[in-house]
């Protein structure tokens, strides 16, 4: 008789502490940790980014970092993290927040304006996109390129307006542009 209620207080005592751990461990996961007034916030992760540049980007915008990267570490996201522009939503938690740096990387508008000005375009382009002017101004003084492809300046960069990923590199600029040239065709 003393044993069973001894094995019913400790079973009692290990039920209260699985209940406190589980609402721990789902306050950390499922409560909101945004602390920005705004709908929208938008982070920008560069390509060579690791996980301590990501908690940097993000520590203005969330209110419990340690929470974020608890759930990070276990979904393993410290190890892959990508580069990208992203958008956050008031009131995320932890979670919507790591599968949304894990997949969902919003495309841009990126706008082509015209100029035969490689120094301007350089700079206009350097504004939209991760790219720097200066490897953006490279790339479009290669009149190597433009002699293999068979193709003008102004034909490449045709002004408008392409929906395209932040972190693309000068080089994936310029020849995501010249597909969009091929596509035209």
């Amino acid at each position: 008789m003393y044993i069973r209620k001894i094995l019913i207080g400790i079973l009692i005592v290990g039920i209260a502490i699985g209940f406190y751990m589980m609402y721990h461990i789902t306050q950390t996961i499922f409560k909101p940790v945004t602390s920005f007034t705004n709908e929208t916030a938008y982070v920008y992760i560069p390509s060579n980014a690791d996980f301590n540049r990501v908690k940097e980007e993000l520590l203005p915008l969330v209110n419990d970092i340690e929470a974020f990267e608890i759930l990070a570490t276990k979904k393993g996201y410290i190890k892959q993290v990508k580069g990208g522009m992203y958008i956050l939503k008031k009131d995320m938690n932890s979670n919507d927040i790591v599968n949304t740096l894990l997949d969902k990387s919003t495309p841009i508008k990126v706008t082509i304006p015209n100029s035969e000005n490689i120094s301007l375009l350089s700079q206009q382009v350097s504004l939209q996109i991760q790219a720097s002017a200066e490897e953006l101004t490279q790339i479009m003084n290669d009149t190597l390129f433009l002699k293999e492809k068979e193709i003008t300046f102004p034909q490449l960069f045709k002004p408008g307006t392409y929906t395209m990923v932040w972190n693309m590199s000068a080089t994936e600029f310029r020849d995501f542009m010249f597909e969009e040239h091929v596509r035209e065709k």
